[in-house]
């Protein structure tokens, strides 16, 4: 009896809030919130406004929000209490003035008293000053305080003062141990420490000054320490108690599963067939115009007509547009991957539908079969992935994007997963590589016309930004970096800034095919007396007006998240394979259909429905992805950070130079 008043008082708190800043303020274990009904067209965006609060505070108070908010929902919004002012004590101010606030710096090799001074930006005398043993020499791996300069501080002509007598007193709250630390490896980004660690650029660099110069190799870094919380009711408890607790564990335990796996795993395909018809379907016309069966193996030709044996959703004599015919290739490495697995005892129930525009996606949304699905794969384009990533979430159903990157449902859903890397992070991972692997080259950047915000223009800015910091650490002083415009200054006006000797690497900071065209024709000219490389983006050999050998010429490289090494047994057999079934030869989509598939689905029959947690350390060779899946921020969901170096070379083979944002060894597909 007590159990069901309890409940009932809870159930009434929660129908009398109000809207409003007139709301009840209500506790839950020492913090204060206010509840809010979420009414319809209300957004998360809005709330924040209206509460003067933040995304990330709205978030943690909430565990599993989501961008999408349903009407009725009932949100803890958090009150955040004035705290009272008093006058400091002087003599306490004084006290902690004289106890500096450091920064540790990991030395590296190559590093020098005077590189790291300058990167600090105090002289040599004050980094020996307060680290008295290197003054006999400094040693890779030590470990150095930096003094944190107070940055406000001027004299008296109002220039700003540097130098130990300006020792930074902290203004924040926080305590030491209040924050974490990071010591950046070779690879990382700034944007990858954003995503990790749910933190802005502009509180990364205040809270570590010494990234104004770009990121080093064994910087040691502050990380603000932040609790999650997680919002859930305690049926047994007093009306108005609410457990909180840190973040939800995703499945610590990895271990595989023991013994032999009968279970039966369902997971639905959605991709774009165009099929005749489907765009006028109706949620009250699924029942008789929806096909839902086992699939089997079988032609295509096959399964996309009536009387087929997949659960394609088509009428009668349907045929095939077009524009589907690369997500056509994309289903059948899909039914490669099924075969495999079903060989190895895997009871897989697949369910294909034709998901080509919102109407369709929710009809089959409304469907009893998507309730009960282990893994969704799809829908491919992001503008109809947000109502099917919130139902994933809200039924704990992993969610895969296996082709776009853009969207941004990895956020703050922990459920999804991003297959191929955003544009922006490839564009950090390409202007590492180009720090890394040329900081000893002649560099020469190509600028191209367009706006100073793209995409591209960000892969110039931060190439640059990140090669002469690199340079920097080394004491390297020869002017080895330059700017050309060919546009302006023609061919002749670039050969004296060229190295007669060495490499020489262009950077063509644009996807533009004009411009592109022009740098292209100038550099093989010069490709025939230099030494030549460039870097680009993958972009590139999409352009259809420049032919492929004038890339073989130049050596062009760049990072992608797909690469076919068609000497790879793994590749030769799938070829094989899939000539065998399909009498046809395979494309980009289908080997991605093929490792999308197989991947996820192996890590649903090794692990059970809850592999998020393992897939770090799941490593697979597959036909031309390589995956680490890493999350992006704690309460988010995860993102391919793995990615390819290709390389045209002027033999014309096209070969893997390595990868980047991973690590890992890769098990081989049997």
């Amino acid at each position: 009896m007590k159990l069901f008043i309890s409940i009932c008082l809870f159930i009434l708190l929660f129908l009398n809030v109000q809207q409003g800043y007139s709301q009840k303020e209500v506790g839950f274990s020492g913090n204060t919130y206010l509840l809010h009904k979420v009414k319809k067209s209300e957004t998360i965006y809005g709330l924040c406004q209206k509460y003067k609060v933040t995304q990330e505070e709205l978030k943690a108070a909430n565990f599993g929000l989501t961008s999408v908010l349903n009407a009725g929902d009932i949100l803890k919004i958090p009150v955040k209490k004035e705290v009272a002012t008093q006058k400091p004590d002087r003599q306490a101010v004084n006290a902690v003035a004289i106890e500096p606030e450091y920064y540790y710096h990991k030395v590296t090799k190559r590093q020098t008293i005077f590189s790291i001074s300058r990167q600090y930006g105090i002289t040599a005398n004050e980094l020996i000053r307060y680290n008295p043993e290197i003054s006999s020499g400094l040693n890779e791996g030590h470990v150095l305080k930096i003094p944190v300069l107070k940055g406000n501080a001027t004299d008296s002509s109002g220039q700003p003062v540097t130098g130990t007598g300006n020792v930074k007193v902290s203004q924040d709250t926080q305590s030491m141990a209040e924050f974490r630390f990071h010591t950046v490896v070779a690879g990382e980004t700034l944007y990858s420490l954003e995503q990790r660690y749910a933190i802005s650029r502009e509180e990364l660099i205040r809270l570590n000054p010494a990234l104004q110069n770009g990121l080093q190799t064994g910087t040691r870094l502050r990380i603000p320490e932040r609790k999650r919380e997680i919002f859930s009711v305690a049926p047994t408890s007093k009306p108005d108690s609410v457990i909180i607790t840190e973040a939800e564990p995703e499945n610590l335990n990895c271990n595989p599963i023991s013994g032999r796996n009968n279970q039966k795993y369902k997971a639905a395909l959605l991709l774009p067939f165009y099929l005749q018809g489907n765009e006028q379907y109706y949620p009250s016309d699924r029942n008789n115009r929806m096909l839902v069966s086992k699939i089997e193996r079988g032609k295509l030709s096959q399964l996309l007509h009536s009387g087929g044996t997949d659960t394609i959703a088509s009428k009668s004599t349907a045929k095939i547009d077009p524009r589907a015919e690369s997500f056509i290739e994309f289903y059948e490495g899909v039914l490669l991957a099924i075969d495999s697995l079903q060989q190895k005892g895997m009871n897989i129930e697949l369910y294909v539908f034709d998901a080509t525009n919102q109407k369709m996606i929710n009809a089959l949304l409304q469907l009893d079969e998507f309730r009960d699905l282990n893994l969704i794969i799809g829908p491919v384009h992001p503008e109809i992935q947000e109502s099917v990533a919130a139902f994933a979430a809200k039924n704990r159903i992993p969610m895969i994007s296996p082709l776009a990157s853009t969207g941004d449902f990895e956020n703050n859903n922990s459920w999804y997963f991003k297959v191929n890397p955003t544009r922006e992070y490839q564009i950090e991972q390409t202007a590492q590589y180009i720090a890394d692997e040329f900081r000893n080259k002649n560099f020469v950047l190509l600028p191209m016309g367009g706006g100073s915000n793209s995409t591209e223009a960000k892969l110039a800015e931060l190439g640059k930004i990140k090669l002469l910091a690199a340079r920097q650490s080394m004491n390297n002083r020869e002017n080895l970096f330059h700017e050309y415009s060919f546009q302006k200054s023609g061919l002749n006006g670039v050969k004296p800034l060229l190295d007669e000797n060495g490499e020489n690497i262009f950077i063509i900071p644009t996807d533009n095919e004009a411009q592109v065209s022009v740098a292209v024709t100038n550099l093989n000219a010069i490709a025939e007396k230099f030494n030549v490389v460039l870097i680009g983006t993958s972009n590139l050999i999409k352009l259809k007006s420049i032919q492929t050998e004038n890339y073989h010429h130049i050596r062009l490289r760049y990072l992608s998240p797909t690469f076919i090494d068609y000497t790879k047994p793994l590749v030769r057999r799938f070829v094989s394979q899939y000539r065998s079934t399909f009498s046809t030869e395979p494309s980009q989509f289908s080997h991605q259909g093929f490792d999308v598939s197989y991947y996820f689905l192996s890590a649903l029959f090794q692990y059970g429905k809850d592999f998020r947690g393992c897939l770090p350390d799941y490593p697979m060779e597959l036909t031309q992805t390589v995956f680490n899946f890493r999350k992006v921020a704690p309460m988010g969901g995860f993102m391919n950070y793995g990615m390819f170096v290709t390389s045209f070379e002027r033999n014309y083979d096209v070969l893997n130079y390595g990868t980047v944002g991973t690590t890992k060894k890769v098990n081989s597909y049997q």
